[in-house]
């Protein structure tokens, strides 16, 4: 079955969390966002894990259920949320002359699993001093404990770029995931790729091309559940989930921010207000040139640095992702307000109850609909986001960046006079200028097509028969229209394809427009051959192509005289 896995997330006994982090509203987010699976976070703790003792019910599967669920107040979802085991220890040790600092993750099948794993842990540390607990223990020698403990309990390197804890970080990380794991290495088998950056720049590097790329919130209040997260079809169970992630049979992908808006994407100076890319930076000698304090280097320049390709290289096995931004971010961005402001909360409340979930609205939800049900802005904004058309202000030393789908003045303009499908005026790489200094990036990848991934597998088999007839009877919000982007897609991967000999007809000229749009997303200039219109459109154009002394049809007779040039047999 297809669901939505959030597997790195905190309760409140981590430092700089909410007090609201708890496993009833872990479960009321988990629904409002539309995931399905989420980490329990800290049991390491021993206050936290006395609750997930007291709290959660196993299932059967490896996953836990909540034993008396909050009621809900949108009550779409037919799916129940399941609690998978998890914690984040923080490792601080010195290995030859350095310092190490490095994040990971653990998973465990079960209470009893855990139980072992915290006795193993608390002769290291102190465990009650946070939930997050810090252990003067080596990367390789937790990997070692984990594995002693359960064939079935896994470790995850986390934020695998982030500068000051991770394990390729450029503060106190590696230049490889063998230097830090050693002969242990061989029983990793995902990374998760942290908020600051997406698999693409992972796919920079070939050594990570065995890995498998997560994405998980990291959350440290509930409303940020769900800000990245991972997508399964698989049996809905613990040994699944993770055998999809060993081999990616069953993993379909992930959902991502935006690696602009991560909080450590650019190198910087916060304190200065400077933001470099990796070139100004190298120019300045990784020195703020307001201070003269060192640069804080950022995710981007420490891939640029360890990269071996110039442009990322897709595994042929590895899983495709798509961009998303939290909704409230753009229903601030629309209405002008925080994003924690009662207005945008309120209207939040309002489009969950209409679409049932933060993730069906974002992704799934036909911008036809959302265009009936809430108005042009909003339609407008979504189709952007799926898109991929953004301005960034990028984040760096801490200070999260900012996305906005529209330029500065232009909602004034768009509210009342913006057609429908018009031509956006956003372009993927056209950034929103911010307040402190900041030179862009000299190699910043293209952002990928929206991907084939969301196909459902009817879908799918659709999109696989570029040979022949093939009728396609489905309802309103079925995706009809995706599928037939991806299937003219799927036709110019043929041999010796021609997007000139390509035609798609439909009905109305918005719905025309759209699929221009969508692909010149998913195609770039090859969809300009593409001949898409309505019917009337394209027959008027044949007929001024052929007969360019008929102007215009106006009466019967004319209709008659047009209908006699094109099919004289039947006439």
């Amino acid at each position: 079955m297809y669901y939505v896995a959030d597997l790195h997330v905190h309760s409140h006994y981590s430092r700089a969390t909410s007090k609201d982090l708890n496993l009833e509203t872990l479960y009321q987010w988990a629904n409002i966002k539309g995931i399905d699976v989420v980490g329990t976070g800290d049991f390491t703790h021993p206050r936290w894990f006395q609750v997930l003792q007291e709290k959660l019910i196993p299932d059967g599967t490896g996953f836990y259920k909540l034993k008396n669920p909050p009621s809900q107040l949108f009550k779409s979802r037919a799916t129940d949320v399941r609690f998978c085991l998890t914690t984040e220890i923080s490792s601080i040790y010195k290995q030859g002359d350095k310092v190490r600092k490095n994040h990971n993750l653990l998973y465990a099948p079960d209470l009893e699993t855990v139980a072992k794993l915290n006795a193993k842990l608390a002769t290291i540390g102190n465990l009650a001093a946070d939930g997050r607990p810090i252990l003067g223990l080596p990367a390789r020698d937790l990997l070692e404990i984990v594995l002693e403990t359960s064939e079935r309990a896994y470790l995850i390197p986390a934020h695998v770029w982030t500068p000051w804890f991770s394990t390729l970080g450029s503060k106190s990380g590696y230049d490889s995931i063998e230097a830090c794991f050693r002969d242990l290495t061989a029983h990793l088998f995902a990374l998760e790729t942290g908020l600051s950056s997406d698999p693409a720049m992972n796919r920079r590097l070939s050594a990570l091309d065995r890995y498998t790329m997560v994405s998980n919130s990291d959350a440290h209040s509930p409303k940020n559940l769900g800000r990245e997260a991972n997508l399964f079809d698989t049996a809905l169970t613990y040994d699944a989930m993770f055998e999809a992630l060993k081999t990616q049979k069953g993993f379909l992908g992930t959902l991502e921010f935006f690696p602009e808006e991560g909080k450590y994407h650019m190198d910087g100076h916060r304190s200065c207000g400077v933001c470099f890319d990796p070139t100004t930076t190298q120019h300045h000698q990784g020195l703020c040139p307001t201070c003269g304090k060192p640069l804080t280097i950022g995710v981007l320049h420490r891939v640029e640095a360890l990269a071996d390709r110039q442009e990322p290289q897709k595994p042929e096995h590895a899983a495709d992702f798509a961009y998303i931004i939290p909704l409230p971010e753009i229903i601030a961005e629309i209405k002008g307000a925080g994003a924690s402001s009662q207005e945008v909360q309120k209207q939040f409340q309002r489009i969950i109850s209409l679409f049932g979930s933060e993730f069906t609205f974002l992704r799934a939800t036909p911008v036809e609909e959302i265009r009936k049900q809430l108005g042009t802005i909003y339609a407008e904004a979504i189709q952007r986001l799926r898109n991929h058309q953004i301005a960034p202000s990028p984040g760096y030393d801490g200070l999260y960046g900012t996305i906005r789908v529209f330029q500065p003045g232009e909602l004034q303009a768009l509210t009342g006079q913006l057609h429908w499908f018009a031509a956006p005026t956003t372009t993927p790489q056209q950034r929103v200028q911010p307040t402190h200094t900041i030179v862009q990036a000299h190699h910043q990848p293209a952002r990928p097509a929206p991907a084939a991934f969301s196909l459902n597998a009817a879908q799918r088999t659709i999109q696989a028969r570029t040979q022949g007839a093939t009728l396609v009877k489905a309802g309103p919000g079925t995706g009809k229209t995706h599928t037939l982007i991806q299937w003219l897609g799927s036709c110019l991967t043929q041999p010796h394809a021609d997007p000139a000999k390509l035609l798609a007809i439909t009905f109305t000229n918005k719905a025309a427009d759209e699929m221009k749009a969508r692909l010149t997303a998913l195609l770039g200039a090859r969809a300009s051959s593409i001949q898409v219109g309505t019917f009337h459109a394209i027959a008027y154009q044949m007929l001024q192509e052929r007969y360019p002394e008929l102007q215009t049809v106006y009466d019967t007779e004319d209709r008659r005289l047009a209908l006699h040039l094109l099919f004289p047999a039947l006439t």
